[in-house]
């Protein structure tokens, strides 16, 4: 689904490292907002438009079965992979925001703006793959 061959159709970095910010137990400090923005856009596929989503699921679907039981098990593995991380970039969004911006006016309130457009973002992939799986994972 993002940048990889067919049986890897999903770019899926699952963090064992301690020091990452997406790892479950970090204690590194908060990223920037701007680093979390990045992290975002990396996460994102490369489907391009919502609307045809679908249909590159479908595609990428077809394909691993065509590969076989253990290519379709791991686009699924890479799907859930896929929510997972994304989980993961909503719980940095959150943090953020319970820790506050500094800045007045317009900045903060630019802020905060930047965090809705990121979690919109985020929420409509999350829940597309959310979706699929509970439909097609075996």
């Amino acid at each position: 689904t993002t940048r990889n061959s067919t049986s890897t159709a999903l770019r899926v970095s699952p963090d064992t490292d301690p020091d990452s910010y997406l790892h479950p137990l970090a204690c590194s400090e908060l990223p920037s907002l701007e680093k979390v923005r990045q992290l975002i856009t990396n996460w994102k596929s490369e489907w391009g438009a919502e609307s045809t989503w679908p249909k590159k699921f479908h595609e990428q679907l077809k394909r691993a079965q065509c590969e076989g039981r253990p290519a379709t098990d791991s686009f699924f593995s890479q799907c859930e992979a896929h929510v997972e991380e994304g989980r993961q970039l909503i719980w940095l969004l959150r943090s953020l925001t319970r820790k506050g911006f500094r800045g007045v006016g317009y900045s903060l309130t630019d802020s905060y703006e930047q965090v809705f457009d990121l979690l919109t973002s985020l929420l409509t992939e999350l829940r597309f793959f959310e979706v699929k799986l509970d439909d097609y994972a075996p």
